[in-house]
C-alpha cells in the first residue's frame, strides 16, 4: 500500500514557490536536458520521472512539499479537523483552491475540478499508478462506491479468504504463479523484446544465461517472445519466486475484486456518490476520513485537473475516457504543453499563471545520453543537466566555467543481512569488521559527494535522528567476541561451530570491477575474517544476479541502496513479512513502533518513535548504514542568470520555481 502511495505522491506533489507576480522578460527557450520520456502526459498516468518534470510544471494542486518536505499551502488549502463518530475519532479535511485561477484555456478553475480527480482515482475503471487509492485510502464511503455495493464488506472478506486459500505464498499453484508472471510481464519487468536489455547493462539472453537456463534457451527460439517469456516466467518462479509472491497474491485478489465490481455494475449503479466527500461551495470541499495518519492530507491533495477538459466517464469506465489525452495535457500551472516529438518536449508560458507570468517563455526537454551531457552543456545545446555527481565531473564543469548544486539524495547505501541465513550474534561481529570511512571517502575522492549515516533512513528526512552516535565501530577484537559468543572456536587454525567453519558471502553490484563505495570495505572484512580462520566469499556481480540471490534467499549479506524516500514509514521494509523486508527481520516491538509511527502526527513524539525503532534495527544487526550521497545539477551562467538560481535542496530545485528563472540577455542563439 505504501508502495502505491509513493507513487501517488511522485504523481501528484507538484511544487512551485510564491513569489509576487512580475512581468516576463525574456523571449528565449530555456534547454533541459532529460532522460528518454514514456510520453504518458496525463497527470492520472504519469509516473516516468521524466515525464513528471513536464508535468510538474503544467499542473497545480491544493498544496506543495517545500524544501523541508513538508506540505504547504499553494494553489488552495487543506485543513484537519477531528470529529467524534459514534465513540471513534473520524477526522475532516477541508480542502479550497484560490479564487482567480484559471487554466491555460481560460476557464476559472473551482474545486469540481480537485473532486473530478478523486473521482478518477476512485473509480473501479482506472489503471493508472494510483489505482490502490481507492481500496488504501480510509475515506468514508469510498469502498461502498468503489465495489458499487453498500454491503460490500461481507463479500470482500470471502474474495480475500478465497484469494488466501489458493493464492497465498503457501499455497498457490505452480500453474497460476506461472500465469501470473506472464500476464503482468514478470510484474512489468519484461519489456517485451527478446533482444532487449534485462536491466544494468544485461540482456534477457545473458540473464537467462547466468541463471543456469542455458539448455531450456537453446531449445526455443529465442527471437519468439513469447516464448522468452515463458521460459523467464519458469525461471524467475524456479529462482525468485518469493521476490513475486505479494504482487502474485495481490494480483489474484484484484482480479477476483474486478469480477465481483463488473457483476455490481451490470445491473445498474448502486452507490453513486463517495458520501464522505461533501462539495460546500465552489471554491470548497471536505473530505471525511475513518481514522488519522501522516499519509491523509497528502491523499487528497491531488493534481487540480479541468474536468471540463479530460470530461466526464461513466462509473466503471475512466480508462476509456481518460487514455484519450495521453500527449495533450492541459492544467493551471506555469507553462502550457505545446507538443513531443522526437524526444523533444515543447511547452510555452501561461501568461494567465496565479503566481506570475514566467520570465521565460519557451522551454524545452531534450533527451541527451549520459555519457554527452557535459558536452552538450559546454557546446549550447542545453543550459541544464542533472549528471552523476563525482569528481571527475565536478573538475570537468570547473574546466569549462559551468555551476553546479549539490542536493542530498532522498535515499541512502546500505548493508542488509539476512537474518534468515546468519545468528544475530555473528551479525553483530561482522558489524564490526566495516570500516565505513575509508571505504565511502576512498570512492567518492571528495566529502562533498557522500558522508557517513548513522541510522537507516535518509538524512533529508525530518524525523532522521541527526544526534545518533556510531552503533558499532570497526573493531576486530570486538568481532571476534561475538563470534565466540555464537559459539565458534579456533580449531586447527579455522574458526569452526559443530566442527563448520564460519564462513559468509556477500553479493555487490560492482560489475565485476570492484566500482561501488563499499566494496574496499569487504574486502577489509574479508581479510580481517581471514586472519581469524574464517571466509567471506564477495560476489561482484551486476545487478540483476544481486537481486536474484537476495530474492531467492541465497545472499547472507549484500549491498545496495534504498530512495524515493519520502515519508518516515519503514513497515513494508521492517515490519515482519513487509513487502519490501529484504533482511527477514522480525521484532514484536518493532512492528508495534512502525504501527505507531503512522498513526502519531505530533511530529516530536514521531520524531522519538522512529529513533526508537531505528535503534532497533541497529541492534537486529540485520543493515549498516553505510553512506548520503548527492545529487547533482549543473547550469551554464553565460545562458541562466546565476542570481535567479534558486537555493538548491533535496525536495526544492530549480524545477520547482522555473517561472522565476532567467536567462542572461543576449541575442537568441538556439
Amino acid at each position: 500500500m505504501k508502495k502505491t502511495i509513493a507513487a501517488l505522491l511522485a504523481l501528484l506533489m507538484i511544487a512551485i514557490p510564491l513569489a509576487s507576480c512580475q512581468p516576463a522578460e525574456s523571449t528565449a527557450t530555456l534547454v533541459i536536458a532529460t532522460n528518454k520520456f514514456e510520453e504518458k502526459f496525463n497527470p492520472f498516468y504519469a509516473e516516468n520521472a521524466y515525464d513528471m518534470e513536464v508535468m510538474n510544471q503544467i499542473f497545480v494542486s491544493p498544496q506543495r512539499i517545500n524544501a523541508k518536505n513538508v506540505l504547504e499551502d499553494w494553489g488552495g488549502s487543506i485543513k484537519a479537523e477531528e470529529k467524534q463518530v459514534d465513540g471513534k475519532t473520524h477526522v475532516i479535511y477541508t480542502v479550497t483552491v484560490k479564487k482567480g485561477m484559471k487554466f491555460s484555456d481560460g476557464k476559472a478553475v473551482d474545486i469540481d475540478d480537485v473532486i473530478y480527480s478523486y473521482y478518477v482515482f476512485a473509480d473501479s475503471g482506472y489503471s493508472g499508478p494510483s489505482r490502490s487509492w481507492a481500496t488504501s485510502t480510509s475515506i468514508v464511503g469510498l469502498k461502498e462506491y468503489y465495489y458499487d455495493d453498500p454491503n460490500y464488506t461481507s463479500k470482500i472478506e470471502a474474495i480475500t479468504k478465497e484469494a488466501d486459500d489458493k493464492y497465498s505464498a503457501e499455497k498457490i499453484s505452480k500453474e497460476d504463479f506461472i500465469a501470473y508472471l506472464i500476464d503482468s510481464n514478470l510484474d512489468g519487468w519484461w519489456n517485451g523484446d527478446p533482444a532487449g536489455e534485462a536491466g544494468a547493462g544485461t540482456t534477457w539472453v545473458q540473464y537467462i544465461k547466468d541463471s543456469g537456463y542455458e539448455t531450456q534457451l537453446n531449445a526455443i527460439d529465442a527471437t519468439d517472445a513469447t516464448a522468452m517469456l515463458e521460459l523467464l516466467a519458469l525461471i524467475e518462479y524456479e529462482t525468485s519466486a518469493s521476490y513475486y509472491t505479494d504482487a502474485a497474491y495481490s494480483y489474484y485478489l484484484d482480479k477476483l475484486r474486478k469480477a465481483y465490481i463488473a457483476g455490481n455494475l451490470e445491473d445498474g449503479v448502486d452507490v453513486e456518490k463517495i458520501s464522505g466527500i461533501v462539495r460546500v461551495d465552489d471554491y470548497t470541499c471536505t473530505v471525511e476520513f475513518y481514522d488519522l495518519d501522516i499519509y491523509g492530507d497528502r491523499n487528497v491533495n491531488v493534481s487540480i485537473v479541468p474536468a471540463h477538459y479530460y470530461g466526464e466517464f461513466a462509473k466503471g469506465q475512466a480508462d476509456k475516457q481518460l487514455l484519450k489525452n495521453l500527449d495533450k495535457p492541459m492544467g493551471s500551472g506555469p507553462y502550457v504543453f505545446v507538443s513531443v516529438a522526437d524526444n523533444i518536449v515543447t511547452a510555452k508560458a501561461n501568461n494567465s499563471y496565479f503566481e506570475g507570468e514566467p520570465f521565460i517563455k519557451n522551454v524545452k526537454w531534450q533527451y541527451i545520453e549520459e555519457g554527452a551531457l557535459l558536452t552538450a552543456l559546454k557546446n549550447n545545446e542545453v543550459d541544464i543537466i542533472s549528471p552523476s555527481a563525482s569528481k571527475k565531473t565536478i573538475d570537468d564543469l570547473k574546466a569549462i566555467n559551468m555551476a553546479y548544486s549539490l542536493v542530498d539524495n532522498n535515499g541512502y547505501g546500505y548493508l542488509g543481512i539476512n537474518a534468515d541465513n546468519v545468528d544475530k550474534l555473528v551479525r553483530k561481529g561482522f558489524m564490526h569488521l566495516l570500516s565505513r570511512s575509508e571505504s565511502v571517502n576512498g570512492y567518492y575522492q571528495d566529502p562533498s559527494l557522500a558522508t557517513i549515516i548513522e541510522r537507516p533512513m535518509t538524512t533529508t528526512l525530518g524525523e532522521y535522528p541527526h544526534g545518533a552516535k556510531e552503533y558499532y565501530g570497526y573493531d576486530t577484537d570486538k568481532a571476534l567476541e561475538y563470534f565466540t559468543e555464537a559459539g565458534y572456536a579456533l580449531v586447527d587454525g579455522e574458526l569452526k561451530k559443530d566442527g563448520e567453519k564460519l564462513v559468509l558471502n556477500a553479493y555487490i553490484g560492482g560489475s565485476g570491477k570492484g566500482q561501488h563505495p563499499a566494496y574496499a570495505m569487504l574486502i577489509q572484512a574479508q581479510n580481517d575474517m581471514e586472519e581469524m580462520g574464517a571466509e567471506l566469499i564477495i560476489n561482484d556481480v551486476e545487478f540483476n544476479v544481486l537481486q536474484s540471490a537476495m530474492n531467492g534467499g541465497t545472499a547472507d549479506i549484500f549491498v545496495l541502496a534504498w530512495g524515493a524516500s519520502n515519508t518516515c514509514d519503514k513497515s513494508t521494509i521492517y515490519k515482519t513479512d513487509g513487502g519490501q523486508n529484504r533482511t527477514n527481520i522480525s521484532n514484536a516491538r518493532l512492528d508495534q513502533l512502525l504501527d505507531e509511527i503512522v498513526k502519531t502526527i505530533d511530529f516530536d513524539k514521531r520524531a522519538e518513535l522512529v529513533a526508537e525503532s531505528l535503534d532497533i534495527v541497529m541492534d537486529e544487526a540485520v543493515e549498516m548504514p553505510l553512506y548520503q550521497r548527492k545529487n547533482m545539477i549543473a547550469y551554464n551562467p553565460a545562458n541562466v542568470d546565476s542570481s535567479t538560481w534558486p537555493e538548491t535542496s533535496t525536495y526544492w530545485t530549480y524545477a520547482n520555481q522555473l517561472w522565476k528563472l532567467k536567462l542572461v540577455e543576449k541575442e537568441e542563439s538556439k
